[in-house]
């Protein structure tokens, strides 16, 4: 039973409520790297009536299969879910991502079946933009409801924007039909805009072979996990869907610089380890993730202790902050321990190590890069299809730019 809290923009396990949770602010962040592949959050809320009454009033979709004799429910559905109320001043405002069948919702919430799991995705994917985002944010609106989502246009997006959208919301084996289903072979010809041989100070922090690994059934590697690979499949996204439907790149840099202050402000102090986790951030949305700014004492009375290695120091169970080691150098490590409640087993002590040195990358600069590198490759997927077409003897199904886009069909 989802409330707003449980998702984010792209990430479907974004948080869980604590065993006990009293307030608005009792939720912790999930560590993606560690989640079983069959994990589901708690909740909060469960049906007040029989399960027999909750399926009798739950509504039915529009169509009927075919060779099924009625609608089915649309719990039976993976279905897209947004956030209702909008935060306009936040640090995003279309606040979505997909859930598998047999999940449910509070009213905070508004879940929306496609009659087409392509369609469904592809418009997943413009909402996890900052393109879509910003439409939103132009309305001044304060709620959105299933109504209101008919607004927006539904986007053919290319199988690069797809495969990263799957990757982002499959993080669990409750995805694993939406993943066989959807899967094309060219999935495993993807790469990242940042090459592995790139100076960029994030290359090795990607996991430049995951898109060769890909396969066709749902594996536990066929998530993107990493703090830093999800940020740069959402920038990558950003790029995609704004090309798509015919933005340029001044366009693009200027919707971030004018409409998200707050997410500006965050990606400009937020720094990564070499394995893509975040070891600091000022986001109020993460609370709890990596280390704080200044150390803290009375955190080792919390169960929060630290250990620093490196060539020429060694110290544990002291407590630590980002300004203490922000420029540890290269071959040293900083370990938090805790208590982790997250999971179905109960309290466990975790360990999380942050492998120096640590970088901060430019959303700015990484959105020109990913648009001149997609620009080329478009070009060459272009070329490939129309030779393939050519050969078929098939007329291309990709509209030109100018086309009116057809409106979602929720």
């Amino acid at each position: 039973m989802l409330s707003g809290p449980h998702f984010f923009v792209g990430t479907p396990f974004y948080k869980t409520p604590r065993a006990e949770c009293t307030q608005n602010s009792h939720y912790d962040v999930l560590d993606l790297l560690t989640l079983p592949g069959d994990y589901l959050p708690r909740t909060n809320y469960i049906p007040a009536c029989t399960p027999d009454d909750y399926r009798g009033r739950t509504p039915r979709v529009s169509w009927v299969e075919p060779g099924e004799a009625e609608p089915r429910r649309v719990t039976e559905y993976f279905r897209f879910v947004h956030r209702r109320q909008l935060s306009q001043s936040g640090e995003r405002t279309f606040i979505s991502s997909v859930f598998p069948p047999e999940t449910a919702s509070l009213n905070t919430c508004v879940a929306t079946v496609f009659e087409s799991n392509r369609s469904m995705l592809e418009f997943a994917a413009c909402a996890s933009s900052i393109v879509f985002d910003f439409y939103l944010k132009s309305t001044g609106k304060g709620d959105l409801y299933g109504q209101g989502l008919g607004a927006f246009p539904l986007v053919t997006v290319s199988s690069a924007a797809l495969v990263r959208q799957l990757s982002l919301i499959s993080v669990a084996s409750h995805y694993a039909d939406l993943w066989q289903s959807n899967w094309q072979p060219d999935f495993t010809q993807q790469r990242w805009s940042i090459p592995p041989d790139s100076d960029h100070p994030s290359s090795r922090a990607l996991p430049q072979d995951f898109f060769r690994q890909l396969t066709p059934q749902w594996q536990r590697h066929c998530a993107l996990r990493s703090d830093y690979a999800r940020r740069q499949a959402l920038v990558e996204i950003d790029v995609l869907v704004a090309q798509a439907l015919g933005l340029t790149l001044d366009e693009l840099l200027t919707i971030y610089r004018v409409q998200f202050p707050v997410m500006r402000q965050y990606e400009a102090d937020t720094w990564y380890d070499q394995n893509g986790r975040i070891v600091f951030t000022p986001s109020k949305g993460l609370v709890g993730v990596g280390l704080p700014r200044k150390a803290r004492p009375a955190d080792l009375n919390n169960g929060i202790a630290y250990a620093i290695e490196s060539p020429g120091r060694s110290e544990h169970d002291i407590p630590l902050g980002w300004e203490d080691i922000q420029h540890l150098p290269a071959g040293g490590i900083v370990r938090k321990t805790f208590v982790d409640d997250t999971l179905p087993c109960g309290p466990v002590e975790k360990t999380i190590p942050y492998h120096a040195p640590f970088f901060k990358p430019d959303r700015e600069d990484d959105y020109r890069r990913a648009w001149s590198f997609f620009q080329s490759a478009d070009i060459c997927f272009a070329n490939h299809q129309n030779a393939r077409e050519a050969a078929d003897g098939v007329t291309s199904s990709r509209a030109p730019a100018d086309d009116p886009i057809t409106p979602a069909k929720p």
